[in-house]
């Protein structure tokens, strides 16, 4: 079952009591402000792991995660990637049991874009089918979002001339969208006209 994506104040009353006991620079509130706008973006469900990371490593991982945003809005696409990666890796050494963590989700679909950007599809696909696969686990019911990245996965099986891939992700682009009451129907039908001119 999914979840809603709403700030937890507990999470983060949680996150600054265990880390102000545990560091000798305590966080500034615009800092804090910072954390509560990362982890207002990972479900409820998801949180327990990450509020038991020490908050200025959490902190600023987040903040190379912006600059890899920021690289990918500015197409500095390689400088997206190299951030990323590296908040990814530190991560994955510090959630080692969960490296599947809903936190990934972001990152990986920055990544995947980078990639995608510069061409190198295989290594987009594969990021997209990891953002995808942690989309499932986490939050199964976000139509919307698993819409998107099945169409993204079918844009890059298309740059491949994969066209039996391409048709399989746009199908279930369609699926899923249709199980989403308040999907917006114009997405839809073009969804259905690229289906057209796929198959």
């Amino acid at each position: 079952m999914g979840c809603c994506k709403s700030p937890s104040d507990i999470g983060i009353a949680r996150l600054h009591q265990t880390n102000s006991a545990r560091t000798n620079s305590p966080l500034t509130q615009a800092e804090i402000a910072q954390l509560e706008t990362f982890l207002s973006g990972i479900p409820d469900h998801c949180r327990e792991p990450i509020i038991i990371l020490p908050a200025r490593q959490l902190l600023n991982l987040y903040q190379d995660h912006k600059k890899a945003l920021y690289h990918a809005l500015q197409r500095e696409w390689s400088l997206a990637i190299s951030y990323e990666y590296r908040v990814i890796k530190a991560l994955q050494t510090r959630l080692s049991p969960d490296k599947d963590h809903y936190i990934f989700f972001n990152f990986y679909s920055i990544l995947s874009a980078s990639f995608l950007a510069l061409g190198e599809l295989e290594a987009a696909i594969e990021g997209i089918h990891i953002a995808l696969a942690i989309l499932l686990k986490h939050t199964p019911m976000d139509y919307k979002t698993i819409s998107n990245h099945y169409y993204h996965l079918a844009n890059a099986y298309r740059a491949l001339n994969d066209w039996k891939a391409t048709t399989h992700y746009l199908i279930k682009a369609i699926e899923t969208a249709w199980l989403s009451n308040g999907f917006d129907q114009e997405y839809i039908r073009m969804l259905q006209t690229e289906l057209q001119i796929a198959k």
